[in-house]
């Protein structure tokens, strides 16, 4: 009896794959359990398992760049000729190769484009138009015809043509460029985040924190300590502690329903070639600040080489982005579902602040808070946010909350 391998839902956001590599071929058998496949998924590349024993009799040939369907078939094993048949008339049909299409599109679109301005004479020529206007509109390529003139006997004026009145913006096919063709990954990430601000309601919390304390305790943890701990290790910590104490806050919206979450997960925002990946440190409000750096130095390292689990990646209370390192002072970032807040972290800055009365030179830090007003409120928000900057303004919680941390 033939078994058909079809190409997995490898995680919660996934509708297509990319085949990009069979490690069998036509003629081997294989046994339950042994990798057939690689697949590119839109957060990673994995592996793929033969679910029986047997002779492989198909695999999808011609895969270079192709999207192919998840629960389409891929491979057949011990199959009769027909099956073969029947299954590489479906493939084909549903699976598409992006470069050609894509590229054929665009490249249509921008010869209609340059014909278009090329063979076209310029209207603009036998219209009542300034001489300024004209040559605003020559410049910008803009049709004046479009416009209303409210000048004497209808004649278009410069206040006319302001930026607020021009309806579109003409694209200039003048620019030379390469077209690139985003990768599986890249187009998950375009599509999500458009849906996160087309789709959830933002508001934005920005607190400054003194954060000498913080740099203090780190030093004195890597003094001695076998695991170097990193500031972002000690923020990762700091937001775990700041929800448990806000329970109402690790909650997310979905299909009009509020669901609240028992564990808090964090992730943390991993920057790859591809685009962006958020592994998560699960249960951080309860782990040792060597448990978390380890496990981010290692969930890091597998996101660089493509061989997260969505295990590893799915879910998450709260998402940490810091661009610190990027000399970022502040910034806002972009929430992503389900998840209901995320934490943009900044550079700390020395400054003058006031401590006791007195101005002295300081450390300093932005962090902003971006929340879903569908599930949280301002002051729900800000509770949250304001427990966060009392832990890392006097960060001994963390050290006290940290089992695996010698006594400093």
């Amino acid at each position: 009896m033939s078994s058909k391998i079809l190409m997995p839902a490898l995680s919660p956001t996934m509708t297509e794959g990319i085949i990009n590599q069979w490690l069998v071929k036509v003629g081997d058998n294989v046994k339950a359990g042994d990798i057939i496949a690689e697949i590119e998924t839109d957060k990673a590349t994995m592996e793929v398992e033969a679910v029986d024993e047997g002779k492989i009799t198909h695999l999808l040939e011609d895969t270079a760049n192709k999207q192919i369907p998840v629960n389409s078939v891929i491979a057949i094993i011990d199959g009769d000729d027909s099956e073969i048949i029947e299954n590489k008339i479906k493939i084909d049909s549903n699976s598409k190769n992006t470069n050609d299409i894509e590229t054929q599109k665009t490249k249509q679109i921008l010869d209609s484009k340059i014909s278009q301005n090329n063979n076209s004479k310029n209207p603009n020529d036998r219209l009542k138009a300034s001489p300024l206007v004209k040559k605003i509109a020559k410049e910008n390529n803009l049709d004046l015809s479009t416009f209303n003139g409210t000048g004497p006997d209808g004649r278009i004026i410069k206040r006319d043509i302001d930026s607020n009145n021009i309806a579109e913006e003409i694209p200039n096919t003048s620019l030379k460029g390469d077209i690139t063709i985003p990768s599986t990954m890249r187009k998950v990430i375009a599509k999500r985040t458009l849906e996160a601000k087309q789709q959830i309601p933002h508001f934005y919390l920005t607190v400054e924190s003194n954060v000498d304390k913080l740099i203090s305790l780190r030093s004195k943890i890597n003094e001695n300590n076998l695991v170097k701990v990193s500031f972002n290790d000690l923020i990762v910590k700091a937001i775990g502690l700041a929800m448990k104490k806000n329970p109402n806050t690790n909650v997310y919206w979905q299909n009009e329903k509020i669901y609240q979450l028992n564990d808090i997960d964090v992730s943390v925002a991993v920057a790859i070639d591809e685009g962006l990946i958020t592994p998560i440190i699960k249960n951080a409000d309860s782990k040792g600040l060597n448990i978390i750096s380890s496990e981010i130095r290692e969930l890091a390292k597998l996101a660089k080489t493509n061989s997260l689990t969505p295990e590893q990646y799915t879910g998450g209370s709260i998402t940490v982005s810091n661009l610190g390192m990027f000399g970022i002072s502040e910034f806002a970032a972009i929430i992503s579902p389900p998840q209901s807040s995320i934490l943009a972290i900044g550079k700390i800055i020395k400054k003058p602040i006031v401590v006791d009365d007195e101005v002295v030179v300081g450390n300093t830090l932005k962090s902003t808070l971006s929340a879903d007003h569908r599930v949280l409120d301002g002051a729900v928000a800000g509770k949250l946010l304001k427990d966060f900057n009392d832990i890392i303004e006097d960060p001994f919680e963390i050290w006290m909350k940290s089992s695996d941390m010698e006594i400093l």
